[in-house]
């Protein structure tokens, strides 16, 4: 199998000691990864294939990374930013900024070009699927499960509520606009009435 590493001496993936990292290489190699993965998705590209996009040798991967799996996530994982809670004592504002965040991501980078592929490996489970989500998404999305915890301690939100199930309204209508081809690239209110929404709920205000 040529995407698993050999384990032989000078190839392993956590390097070799009095051989620096090249910062460029690194680069060009998950550039080049992500690319692939758009294009290709998983089982149809390569570590071969990686290799000649980015200009150096498979060895020069395999020495950086364990599979082929740790490459795509590596390769994500690197162009997320970390979720900035702007932690004002306003749930409805801390939401807002979360979700703008978000959006932000999925419309204007290239981490957010590889959902729709990355989205069929969560749903099927399958070992990059489960990595994507335990080493990317999870901490992420802890962020925003604190935020609610940090409004519901602040009387903010209600006691009760299921922490899961808001951050599956939060996360689920933005992934659900993405995939659907109907999340606009900019629209400066869209959080905000995403937001509103879950805090008031569906009920009429006059109810």
């Amino acid at each position: 199998d040529h995407d698993a590493v050999s384990t032989t001496e000078g190839e392993r993936p956590t390097g070799v000691p009095g051989r620096p990292r090249d910062v460029r290489a690194d680069r060009a190699i998950l550039d080049a990864a992500l690319q692939s993965f758009i294009e290709d998705g998983f089982k149809g590209m390569s570590i071969e294939g990686v290799a000649a996009r980015a200009g150096v040798g498979k060895t020069t991967i395999y020495r950086r990374w364990g599979s082929k799996e740790e490459l795509i996530v590596g390769a994500i994982d690197s162009l997320f930013e970390d979720l900035r809670v702007p932690d004002t004592g306003d749930a409805r504002a801390d939401l807002t900024s979360l979700v703008e965040q978000a959006h932000r991501f999925v419309t204007q980078t290239k981490a957010g070009d590889v959902l729709p592929r990355m989205v069929a490996e969560v749903a099927s489970g399958t070992p990059l699927g489960r990595a994507y989500f335990e080493k990317v998404m999870r901490p992420r999305l802890g962020t925003i499960v604190d935020t609610l915890k940090a409004a519901k301690e602040r009387g903010d939100l209600r006691s009760d509520l299921d922490d899961h199930l808001a951050l599956a309204s939060i996360i689920g209508s933005m992934m659900f606009l993405r995939l659907t081809r109907t999340l606009p690239e900019s629209r400066e209110d869209l959080a905000e009435r995403l937001v509103t929404q879950l805090i008031e709920g569906l009920r009429p205000r006059d109810l």
